[in-house]
């Protein structure tokens, strides 16, 4: 048994793709002919709804690229219902025969910055290659410092699979990519470990990406590309607090994997109260989806607060009803040493990827890669 993440009789998962939460899915080549402008320069403009996009969950969405449905009820914390908007997560994935690319984007709030993130992070965007060897690699940020939007261009090597990051702390109004006026683009196809479904991680700003210095660098991100698995981004910032209802949203994803660290955002009485009642109610709708239970990740102790507790109890309490399938992972690899924040709480970059190390073993435990 490993001491740093603790696995308990893991079963077999299905690997069907996410059907219709997958804008992958639906991506039609022949709407880009249609929709597309070529400008008199030669440039062949494509709105970004219709670009392959992945980590989006919910069709029946207030704006386009929001991440959680219209019918989010106030029986959800406010944060939520604001922080939906922002863009965390979602990423266009595609290849094309274009020689360059251009891309535009519009942001939905004009606060590009914050004291402590930066604006790539908060508003800006990364791409990222696909090499032969199959690991994507950095390319380039996209940065923006005009609220009315950012613009990006950059050489590309025709055919190589493209991987486009949005906002962390920002939402999308508008999103166009361009390319060459004889260009096309193409979905990819589907990952050969057969892991088409999400991973999706619940939780707090951390787990939406506060504080890296560009969105490829949040761990989810992260974790997504070590791994080759799609990931939806379901972290608010100061807001994840296990409501009943936010279980209720995840259940309607299907789900490979659910990944929980929430425990920042919620005291001691608020752990009690929800999180036996959330875990429970994910179960029972969807009984053969692992799940990952994260302690609190602490730069400056390893020891388990009173929350961390709180839940081990739990966990324990529901191996021995006969659970399967359940990942726990604890804070103490979560940090390598005291200088992975921006701010005591907040990772910066190195932070971000000791935690995608420590995520990411457990994701493997839970999808069994």
């Amino acid at each position: 048994m490993k001491k740093i993440i603790i696995a308990m009789c893991l079963t077999s998962l299905t690997t069907a793709g996410y059907g219709e939460q997958s804008d992958v899915a639906k991506f039609d080549p022949n709407m880009i002919v249609k929709n597309a402008i070529v400008d008199d320069s030669g440039v062949k403009w494509i709105d970004g709804q219709y670009l392959p996009l992945e980590g989006k969950a919910f069709s029946d969405v207030d704006f386009f690229y929001d991440r959680l449905p219209k019918n989010v009820t106030t029986n959800v914390n406010p944060g939520v219902r604001n922080i939906k908007h922002h863009s965390a997560g979602l990423q266009f994935r595609f290849k094309t025969d274009s020689g360059k690319l251009w891309i535009k984007w519009t942001p939905r709030n004009r606060e590009l910055a914050m004291d402590h993130m930066p604006s790539t992070g908060v508003s800006g965007i990364d791409i990222y290659a696909k090499g032969d060897d199959g690991v994507w690699r950095y390319v380039k940020t996209g940065r923006i410092t005009n609220p009315d939007g950012g613009v990006c261009e950059l050489g590309w090597k025709p055919g190589t699979p493209c991987l486009i990051n949005l906002p962390l702390y920002n939402g999308i109004k508008t999103f166009t990519l361009g390319i060459e006026a004889n260009a096309t683009v193409e979905a990819l196809e589907p990952r050969t470990n057969g892991i088409n479904r999400p991973v999706v991680f619940y939780g707090t700003s951390i787990t939406q990406g506060g504080c890296c210095s560009r969105p490829g660098l949040s761990f989810v991100n992260i974790v997504g590309r070590q791994l080759d698995v799609p990931v939806v981004n379901l972290g608010f910032s100061g807001s994840g607090k296990m409501e009943l209802e936010m279980s209720e949203h995840l259940t309607n994803i299907d789900a490979a994997c659910y990944v929980l660290d929430c425990l920042w955002n919620m005291d001691n009485p608020t752990v009690e109260k929800n999180y036996e009642p959330f875990i429970r109610n994910l179960r029972s709708k969807c009984p053969n989806v692992p799940i990952v239970m994260a302690e609190q990740c602490d730069v400056f102790s390893p020891e388990s607060n009173y929350k961390d507790k709180v839940m081990r109890n739990l966990y324990e309490k529901l191996l021995a009803e006969g659970w399967k399938d359940l990942v726990y992972l604890p804070k103490t690899k979560m940090y390598l040493d005291s200088e992975g924040t921006v701010d005591g709480c907040h990772p910066n970059d190195r932070g971000m990827m000791s935690l995608a190390v420590a995520f990411g073993e457990a994701v493997k435990i839970a999808l069994d890669l």
